[in-house]
């Protein structure tokens, strides 16, 4: 089953990935989740110099029912000037970054004739000779890489039950690790370990730990990609909110890795520690599904640092999850603080965990940053939170679907007036070192660069270069189409280039981040490449 044109993306090389610039050979760019790139011919002297090289148009714009309309491709994965992505339809893309861009060849990973509410998968992983791709029905896909023809499908979970995939695999060693979704469907989160070679299934974590009745029927479920940690052995992955929300759970029952980092051994599956950052009784929806960085320098022990949805920023201590600093990233309303203890937040009068829901502001805003990405500069020891500050007013009655009736939440009114936020804080200390607003939110994530540059897309359409210590504009571009996917940047013939994917969010004019300021045009998935002026 090897190829003889492409070079084996071996255990050893995804171990060393950062020692690759020129490639980008993960999700969150290694397995410390950092997003950061070596590279730095694109630097504060020479942005400015930045230019579109080529576009290529992806496919996503299905405006029947179901999410086909606002499915998320994150980060295209890079090898040697060859680009792979997962465009707007779920197909895995192959395109030559030599040839500004042709198509190689596409699959469509088995993302046909599905259910109109499973989402196509947000992501790929590469082992060996394959392309590890994931489909909405629960399955799990070893792609060719040279010919883009499937080698082998397995199940992973039953989408009749709820069980669908969104976040991109993570190849550790010889397993390949996978987060179950589905929470508005029903399903109960977990995270499954296959054997990368056979297919085999090896073991299986429940998000949501068992308790006693009255706990929830689902939830609890993945979103993002965790991060692995060679030394301990272990993988961390943040899990989301209990459901239904409109039930709130007698204490914690039987959601106590609900709003949760999980910390689990890679080879037997054993949960190490976890540590919930809100309460599973939490009726406001604070999911903490978004990502988790491994912060260290001068190869002293990494901190886990993660950007709560819940308005603070964490470090934990990677051995054993204690709290080793919360501090509030949000300009809005917090709660009244964080017990110093367990780091969860304390409620109050006009703050999370009320349990009024009806026509009261949500602060801070629970759809702000729950999975959008973070990165880390071990050239400055700061890590860069990007989503949204402001607040959601929640109003009765609930959604109803046939498929999950009233566990999608409420719906909210007041989006318009968020504002985009990106936040750098000092993993060590805990010391919030700078922060920079935006009119609009930054729903693509950051990306930190060897150049002095933190890169980051808000949500109309407009790429900003920042000064890594000062978060002070150094460049930007427009694109005019809603951007909800993070930059990369690679080295192809030699020249640095940046990867950017605008639109792909059919958003009607009255949802959501489309107020007329925006100045947006109707959204299509483009694929972006830009280096500098020649």
């Amino acid at each position: 089953m090897a190829n003889a044109g492409a070079r084996e993306v071996t255990a050893d090389r995804l171990l060393h990935a950062r020692d690759e610039p020129q490639n980008w050979l993960m999700h969150l760019g290694s397995y410390d989740g950092a997003r950061y790139s070596g590279l730095d011919a694109i630097n504060a002297e020479t942005v400015s110099q930045l230019v579109e090289l080529y576009s290529v148009p992806l496919g996503g714009l299905l405006q029947g029912g179901g999410s086909f309309q606002d499915a998320l491709p994150i980060s295209p994965l890079v090898e040697d000037g060859f680009l792979y992505i997962v465009d707007g339809n779920g197909r895995v893309n192959k395109l030559d970054a030599h040839r500004r861009g042709a198509v190689v060849w596409r699959n469509d990973a088995g993302q046909r004739d599905l259910d109109s509410w499973l989402e196509p998968s947000r992501g790929l992983a590469f082992h060996g000779d394959y392309v590890i791709a994931t489909s909405a029905d629960g399955h799990l896909h070893w792609i060719d890489k040279e010919t883009g023809e499937t080698a082998r499908s397995v199940a992973i979970g039953d989408p009749t039950e709820g069980y669908t995939i969104v976040a991109p695999p993570l190849v550790a060693g010889d397993r390949i690790i996978v987060g179950g979704g589905g929470f508005d469907r029903g399903a109960a989160g977990r995270i499954d370990a296959i054997d990368a070679e056979t297919g085999d299934h090896l073991w299986r974590v429940d998000t949501l730990a068992e308790g006693g009745a009255p706990g929830p029927i689902g939830g609890g479920t993945i979103f993002q990609t965790g991060v692995y940690d060679p030394a301990t052995g272990l993988t961390v992955w943040g899990t989301g909110a209990p459901v239904p929300r409109f039930a709130p759970f007698a204490g914690d029952a039987g959601a106590s890795r609900s709003n949760s980092a999980i910390a689990i051994d890679v080879e037997t599956g054993a949960v190490r520690w976890h540590f919930q950052y809100v309460p599973g009784s939490d009726p406001n929806g604070f999911s903490e599904a978004g990502t988790h960085q491994l912060a260290a320098l001068d190869g002293a022990d990494p901190v886990l640092m993660h950007f709560g949805n819940n308005g603070y920023a964490y470090a934990l201590d990677m051995a054993d999850g204690s709290l080793r600093s919360a501090t509030g990233h949000v300009l809005g309303p917090l709660w009244p603080g964080v017990d110093p203890l367990d780091g969860r937040p304390e409620t109050g009068e006009g703050g999370g965990l009320d349990t009024a829901w009806a026509n009261r502001a949500d602060c801070p805003n629970i759809l702000g940053d729950p999975a959008y990405v973070a990165a880390f500069s071990p050239r400055t020891g700061l890590a860069y939170g990007a989503g949204a500050d402001g607040c959601l007013t929640e109003n009765l009655p609930v959604i109803k679907t046939y498929s999950a009736p009233g566990w999608l939440g409420a719906y909210y009114a007041g989006a318009a007036g968020n504002l985009g936020m990106l936040s750098a804080i000092d993993p060590q200390t805990g010391a919030l070192v700078a922060q920079r607003l935006f009119d609009f939110p930054v729903h693509g994530g950051a990306l930190a660069t060897a150049g002095g540059l933190v890169f980051a897309m808000t949500a109309e359409g407009t790429l900003h270069a920042l000064d890594e210590e000062t978060l002070e504009p150094v460049w930007s571009r427009k694109f005019g189409s809603l951007a909800p996917i993070p930059p990369v940047t690679f080295e192809v013939d030699g020249q640095q280039r940046i990867a950017i994917v605008v639109g792909g969010n059919a958003f009607t004019p009255d949802l959501s981040y489309r107020p007329p300021e925006m100045g947006i045009s109707e959204p299509i998935f483009v694929l972006v490449v830009l280096g500098l002026r020649s």
